[in-house]
Formats: C-alpha cells, sequence, structure tokens
C-alpha cells in the first residue's frame, strides 16, 4: 500500500490561520498586509501614516492603519510573532467567549495613544499596539518566568519594561510610542476593574462594554465583565491564575528584536 498523503505546506497554513481568534486574525491579517504591500510598491506608504491634516481633510483610515505600518525585515517578523502569541493567549484565555470586550479593548488603548500621538508626533504606532497586547498580557501572566537575550530571566510582570529597555539600548532613542502603548494598556487595565492592593476582588468596571459592540460580536457570559469574575468567561483571579501557573510551570523564551521607536516623520 502507498503511504498516505501528506499534507501540503500550504494547507497546514491554511488550517492554522483558520484556527487563529478572529481579533487576533485581524490585527496579524492588516499588521502584515499593511506592511508588505508599501514594501512591494502597491501604494506608499505615506497613505497610511498618521498625518493629522490628512486626518482633517477626513482621510479617517490613517486613525486605524497608522497601528499597523512597519518595516519588512527580521524585526517585523519576530513582532508578528509576539503579537500571535500574547493577542493569542488574551482572546483564547483573558476574553475567552467574549470577542465584544477585546474589540472593545483595542478601541480604548487606541484611542488613548492617538491622543499621546497627537501631542508626541508620531506618524507610526505599530509598536505601541504590540506593547499594548504585552502589558495586558503580562498583567494576566504575572508569575510566569520568562527569558531574554543572554539568559537574562525575570518575571513577566517586567516584560514591557524590558522590551522598552532594550528598545532604548538599541536604537539609542526614547520609544514613545512603545511608552504610549503601555500608559494605554495600563490605563484600561486599571479602570476596567482590575484587582488591586493584592486582593484577589477587583475594582469598580468603568468601561463596560457598549450594547451596540456586543450585538455586532456576541459571545457567551456577557455578564461577567470586568476581572473580578471567578473563571467565567476566562478571566481568574490572581489566586487563580497563580495556581494555573504552577501546574503549568511555564517558561517562555524572548527572542532579540529591535521593537522600532514609534517613528516619527523623516527618521
Amino acid at each position: 500500500m502507498p503511504p498516505p498523503p501528506q499534507p501540503s505546506i500550504t494547507n497546514e497554513a491554511m488550517q492554522w490561520y483558520a484556527s487563529v481568534p478572529p481579533v487576533t486574525k485581524a490585527l496579524l491579517t492588516l499588521s502584515i498586509v499593511l506592511t508588505v504591500a508599501p514594501a512591494l510598491s502597491l501604494f506608499n506608504i505615506s497613505y497610511l501614516i498618521l498625518y493629522w491634516h490628512g486626518v482633517a481633510k477626513l482621510q479617517l483610515w490613517r486613525l486605524v492603519t497608522a497601528f499597523f505600518v512597519n518595516r519588512v525585515n527580521i524585526s517585523f517578523a519576530m513582532n508578528i510573532f509576539f503579537l500571535y502569541r500574547y493577542s493569542n493567549d488574551l482572546e483564547t484565555q483573558v476574553f475567552m467567549g467574549r470577542t465584544a470586550d477585546y474589540v472593545y479593548f483595542h478601541f480604548i488603548v487606541g484611542f488613548i495613544q492617538l491622543i499621546a500621538a497627537y501631542f508626541l508626533e508620531l506618524f507610526v504606532l505599530s509598536d505601541g499596539l504590540l506593547l499594548a497586547v504585552a502589558y495586558l498580557w503580562s498583567q494576566h501572566n504575572k508569575e510566569t518566568m520568562m527569558t531574554f537575550m543572554f539568559g537574562l530571566r525575570f518575571k513577566a510582570l517586567y516584560l514591557p519594561w524590558v522590551l522598552v529597555a532594550y528598545d532604548l539600548l538599541s536604537s539609542g532613542a526614547v520609544p514613545w510610542a512603545s511608552l504610549a502603548g503601555i500608559g494605554a494598556s495600563h490605563a484600561y487595565y486599571y479602570l476596567s476593574g482590575s484587582p488591586t492592593g493584592g486582593s484577589s476582588q477587583g475594582g469598580r468596571n468603568y468601561l463596560s462594554t457598549p450594547g451596540w459592540l456586543q450585538r455586532i460580536f456576541p459571545g457567551v457570559n456577557r455578564g461577567t465583565r470586568g476581572f473580578a469574575t471567578g473563571s467565567m468567561g476566562g478571566i481568574h483571579t490572581p489566586g487563580q491564575q497563580r495556581q494555573q501557573q504552577q501546574q503549568q510551570q511555564q517558561q517562555s523564551s524572548i527572542f532579540g528584536n529591535s521593537w522600532g521607536r514609534g517613528q516619527r516623520l523623516g527618521s
């Protein structure tokens, strides 16, 4: 008998892509398309950056595309890997069954970053998107041990700051877009009822997902919002998180990469 046919790489890639949850899939697709297309000269990247005079002329797509523009290099490939990993974990664990809430998270942190970009004169916010996702992930995996370049080990709680420090040392410039992403994600984490002061109970949720967004992205356990919801809807208290982390004994590895610097025009 001839051996059974082996699945092709194309089929495996399509199966993997189909398995990616919807919000993470959208983030990855936009990041790849809006980075590769300008590199192939399909259109000019100047039409994608956050140029406020263009926004004033109703070129409103810039408010979105600025989060997905990057440069095609090895660092970009690593950024895509990190975006997939941390966003996938958030969507399938922290926001499990609550797609609308995860979309709302990106609305909130994106809006805050746009305000920061206006004052800091930032034109590309892809680093901010990545750091916002990484920061929220780190808050839900604080005790997970990670390994960085040259064997540096630290808890996931410090992941965003390690990435910022690495970017600062490698580029010699303050990564303002990354810092804006961290600040926006922290604001969301705090205002959405995160556990504070070491308590296992979360605070008051000031960022309830609007009903119209929930109707667009229906999910399960809509009543479990915020972070003080036990294990329902994929949300876990710090005690439950620690127990899961101890059981899994997860160890993560971060590859060296340049996260860029929230590019200013002409830099």
